[in-house]
């Protein structure tokens, strides 16, 4: 089959609206000239529509004519690369989601392996930072956790004894090897975060706990800002 209506084919299949690459056109294994070069006559026809370079997508139609690009489908395409997770929206948008924060970001922040940058997307502004340890489906959630508890002291209308509330309330229903995947996460994370997670870990599992207290320097304090509701703060060096 020629390689022309191979690739028309295979983009009629994207659903309007979807983000595709170069690399989601089977042809473009074998014959990548051929494939970037139909591509390109597609985008000057019309038929489909550059988001970025080597992104593209089929308009969506509405009924006031075509319709832009979400706001969820543009951050998807700094937070997955090849169709696996490699980010996850942290910083404010992060806080705002889990009911820490009510103000709502003007600009997302996105946690990745990619280099730290801004980007101006029209509707919305991405800020890219580099994600403490590598990022998949299975450990976001663990990530977004320890991210909370690094930046306690800097979620808005909050603070860090209801950060911690709400932080011991995700971690009381985990199982023992999701809980053994955050404490070598937190690996990558400053010692008080790690301190911090040792508080809440001690009310689920000691011994776990004990394992985060042998890489702490027993002499070290954390300002935190808890109040006195946390019995063994003091335990673990936080103020």
């Amino acid at each position: 089959m020629k390689i022309k209506p191979l690739v028309e084919n295979e983009i009629t299949r994207f659903e309007p609206g979807k983000i595709f690459t170069y690399g989601d056109l089977s042809p473009f294994l074998s014959n990548p000239e051929t494939t970037v070069k139909v591509v390109s006559r597609l985008v000057k026809n019309g038929d489909i529509k550059r988001f970025a370079k080597g992104q593209f997508y089929r308009p969506k139609k509405g009924i006031f004519g075509e319709m832009q690009l979400s706001d969820t489908e543009k951050l998807n395409t700094f937070i997955y690369q090849d169709g696996k997770r490699r980010g996850y929206v942290t910083g404010t948008g992060l806080y705002n989601r889990l009911g820490l924060t009510t103000q709502v970001p003007r600009t997302i922040t996105i946690a990745s392996n990619k280099s730290p940058q801004r980007k101006n997307l029209g509707t919305i502004e991405v800020k890219l930072v580099k994600a403490k340890a590598p990022v998949s489906e299975s450990n976001r959630e663990y990530l977004e956790i320890l991210d909370v508890l690094s930046d306690i002291k800097k979620i808005p209308d909050s603070n860090p004894s209801s950060v911690m509330k709400v932080m011991a309330g995700k971690l009381k229903d985990i199982d023992k090897s999701d809980l053994d995947e955050i404490i070598n996460l937190a690996g990558f994370y400053s010692p008080a975060t790690r301190a911090l997670l040792g508080l809440l870990t001690e009310k689920i599992n000691i011994n776990m706990a004990e394992n985060i207290k042998k890489q702490l320097n027993p002499t070290t304090r954390y300002r935190v800002g808890l109040d006195g509701s946390w019995d063994n703060a003091d335990k673990w060096n936080v103020e």
